[in-house]
């Protein structure tokens, strides 16, 4: 047996391995033998620290789920919806729309989950914990809002924020999707204005994103 310190080495090793050929290759490159010999271990080594490929990934999905809502959380209570507006740019340009291996191996999950009931377990409750820190941000600098209003609102992000991602990894062009992202965001800001007057109107029957058609 390993102590414990090289045994950490060496499964964080297989799971970083592992990222690097998702974000390669997707998720379907990844089999014990290309992981074997990316990480450059033996297959005894390899499951040592796993039982299964399907713990790999598991494992894999966990870690980069982790992280993207780590880093999401840890920005501050934005001090206004401008200001808000600015964080989730600053979000979405560092986390999810951007070469970095793990978001292209996160973007490989999300390729692989529509047949995936485990992935899409999994990102689900990425998104949801997400969305209920955007949620909470949103709220600090809308009060008086309902509480149905910003979940809309919130939604509507998360809408655009799957797009975007999708955009850049079809198209790879981050210079231009910048511009595409300033349209939405003025969509964002309009919306944003048109609650708040609905919600002082006290009419929140119905609120019209029709609008959003130009951001497809």
């Amino acid at each position: 047996m390993c102590p414990n310190g090289n045994s950490d080495l060496t499964r964080n090793l297989i799971l970083q391995s592992a990222i690097k050929i998702i974000s390669l290759d997707g998720l379907d490159a990844l089999t014990a033998g290309r992981l074997i010999e990316e990480a450059k271990i033996s297959k005894g080594g390899l499951y040592h620290h796993f039982k299964t490929m399907t713990d790999v990934v598991s494992e894999v999905l966990e870690r980069l789920a982790q992280g993207i809502a780590l880093r999401i959380s840890s920005y501050s209570i934005p001090s206004s919806k401008q200001d808000f507006l600015d964080q989730l740019e600053d979000q979405l340009f560092d986390c999810f729309i951007t070469s970095s291996e793990s978001s292209k191996a996160l973007f490989g999950f999300i390729s692989a989950s529509a047949n995936n009931k485990n992935l899409q377990v999994t990102l689900r409750r990425l998104m949801d914990e997400i969305s209920f820190h955007r949620l909470k941000q949103l709220k600090a600098v809308s009060p008086g809002t309902s509480h149905a209003t910003l979940h809309n609102t919130v939604q509507i992000i998360s809408t655009l924020e799957q797009g975007l991602m999708n955009r850049f990894f079809i198209s790879g062009d981050s210079a231009s999707l910048r511009c595409y992202w300033r349209g939405c965001r003025r969509i964002l800001e309009g919306l944003l204005d048109v609650e708040a007057k609905m919600e002082a109107a006290g009419d929140i029957s119905e609120i019209k994103v029709t609008s959003l058609a130009k951001c497809q």
